[in-house]
């Protein structure tokens, strides 16, 4: 048995570099192993590029508002998808290195607002594996909007890859400056002046954990969690930056 299986990835084949057509397989050196950020990206024609799978299990960046975590989240982790263009090696584990670029980051601090090992492990036997950053919600502040771009560096084990999937974005926020899509989606709600303040409470009243969420006003639920988010702020006296005090259901 050959030490490595020969695996040519032909989503690598297929990706901007050549043109996909059978004479052009020749220019890929299935013994030169490189990784890529298995994401989705559009082209110029503003076609979906699915070329490692469906975009729902392979985003072109990941994001979250954490306010839509539910109340109990501490962090929030992302296992990032890594895929192998070249052989696979059936008998060992393979070091690769990543970075966060400081330059193309935003407020990130590192061991502060996200955790991430510098040296990652390909294992043996795969295609793809998994690289993966943790975020730590309760260090963020309320009015940052943050990025992270993790970028693969080369190493004796890996060469550099395609260059549109040498990095992948994170986006996070606990930012509700802008009134979210629920809010301006469910009619009881986009009604009343919006708030901050009062959207968070809200949500954590409601756990409402999707930033889609629709409601048309029929239903008994969003009367009960209104009623609750009323009777919050008059038991607790917030005030806007103009030093009004705030009502929820004004």
């Amino acid at each position: 048995m050959k030490k490595y299986i020969r695996y040519i990835i032909y989503t690598g084949l297929c990706i901007g570099l050549f043109s996909c057509k059978e004479d052009k397989l020749d220019l890929y050196d299935d013994s030169v192993s490189s990784l890529n950020f298995a994401k989705t990206l559009t082209d110029k024609s503003g076609t979906l590029l699915e070329i490692f799978g469906p975009e729902e299990d392979y985003p072109e960046n990941y994001s979250f508002n954490a306010h839509f975590l539910g109340s109990n989240a501490d962090n929030c982790t992302y296992d990032i998808p890594v895929r192998l263009t070249g052989r696979i090696d059936p008998d060992r584990d393979r070091e690769y290195q990543i970075r966060v670029n400081p330059e193309k980051s935003k407020f990130a601090v590192k061991d502060v607002h996200y955790s991430l090992d510098e040296k990652q492990i390909f294992h043996k036997g795969l295609y793809e594996d998994h690289m993966r950053v943790t975020i730590h919600t309760e260090a963020m502040d309320e009015t940052s909007s943050y990025k992270l771009q993790i970028e693969l560096v080369p190493n004796e084990n890996f060469a550099v890859g395609i260059s549109e999937y040498q990095y992948i974005e994170v986006f996070f926020t606990k930012n509700l400056e802008d009134p979210p899509a629920f809010w301006l989606n469910t009619n009881k709600l986009n009604k009343l002046t919006y708030h901050p303040k009062k959207c968070a409470v809200f949500l954590e009243i409601s756990g409402i954990t999707d930033p889609d969420w629709r409601d048309n006003g029929a239903t008994i639920q969003l009367d009960y969690w209104i009623s609750l988010a009323t009777q919050w702020f008059l038991d607790h006296e917030e005030y806007d930056e103009n030093g009004n005090r705030i009502y929820f259901n004004e």
